[in-house]
Formats: C-alpha cells, sequence, structure tokens
C-alpha cells in the first residue's frame, strides 16, 4: 500500500501501520522490485536510477550482492547486518556487523546483549 508522501507501508488486519519506509516524499510513488532483490520507490515511470528508497540501504541478517555496508556519507546512514532474535523470530537479535568509522575504518562483530540496559556497545571480534 502506499502511504502519505510516497512511502510503502504495510498494515496489519486492523488497519494500523506495522512498518513503513519512512519518508520519501514522492507525489507519484513506482515501486519496483528489481531482479536483484531491491525494493525500491521512485519518481512515476521514470527510466532513471534514482531511488527515493531502497531496501538495499536497510539490510537486516543477510548480505547480498550488490547491497553495502558502512556509512554513506552524503546521508549519514549507517548500513549494518544485525542477527534474529531466533530462527523463528525476525526480530533485532543481540549481535550486529558494523564498521566503525572512529579512527582507521574497521569491520568489527558487536554484541549488543551486554549492554542492554542503554550502555555502549562491546567489539567482542575484531575485524580489518
Amino acid at each position: 500500500m502506499s502511504g502519505e508522501h510516497g512511502n510503502i507501508v504495510l498494515l496489519d488486519p486492523s488497519g494500523n501501520v506495522s512498518w513503513s519506509s519512512n519518508h520519501t516524499q514522492v507525489s507519484r510513488p513506482n515501486v519496483l522490485l528489481l531482479d536483484i532483490g531491491n525494493l525500491v520507490i521512485k519518481e512515476g515511470t521514470e527510466n532513471s536510477q534514482t531511488y527515493f528508497w531502497q531496501s538495499f540501504d536497510y539490510p537486516t541478517h543477510i548480505l547480498l550482492p550488490a547491497m553495502k555496508l558502512g556509512w554513506k556519507l552524503s546521508t549519514c546512514l549507517n548500513r549494518y547486518l544485525t542477527s534474529w532474535k531466533r530462527s523463528e523470530d525476525p526480530s533485532t537479535g543481540g549481535f550486529s556487523i558494523k564498521l566503525d568509522h572512529h579512527g582507521f575504518p574497521e569491520i568489527f562483530l558487536w554484541d549488543m546483549r551486554v549492554y542492554a540496559d542503554g550502555g555502549q556497545d562491546l567489539n567482542v571480534l575484531g575485524g580489518g
């Protein structure tokens, strides 16, 4: 379903919003699922490769070819992977693979469970 401002909106059986693509500001949204698996929102039927929103900017637990990890400097978007809570529960789990851009950029596996009370992440496995 297309919502206000050209967002993709998923509703539960009661009509409440259960997920939204947030703010895209598209007047005539065109939602496409590309052959590579990227769900995108474009303006109208234009042929450009300019996407106002794309699912590849919000990876979950799987990294597909053509997806990117790390910081998108132009928008300050931090793209990272996060584990599922359990194999039958796809909600956010305890581990993430993120780029640490402080100092020399490196990718780390973070254990988010250690500081579930609001503290900082704990680096459990370094990368490079």
